[in-house]
């Protein structure tokens, strides 16, 4: 089955498991608060009215070249 008899090196092997864990740990947590940072960042989005300048057809880098819509 399952040997975890380490004795000779538990004191090494633990700590690197109890830190592996803890590392695990704080890249999930901090994956999902970012995911719910975003989340939230798109909902915004999408419920905020368009603003004038992305409401035009033209790319932003056309509309800065040919200058305002007369």
């Amino acid at each position: 089955m399952l040997d975890l008899d380490v004795t000779p090196y538990a004191a090494f092997v633990w700590p690197a498991w109890g830190v592996s864990a803890l590392v695990l740990a704080a890249l999930t947590a901090r994956a999902v608060i970012a995911s719910r940072k975003w989340k939230r960042e798109l909902m915004r989005l999408e419920t905020s009215p368009i603003p004038e300048a992305a409401a035009t057809n033209r790319p932003q880098v056309a509309r800065s070249a040919i200058g305002p819509k007369k």
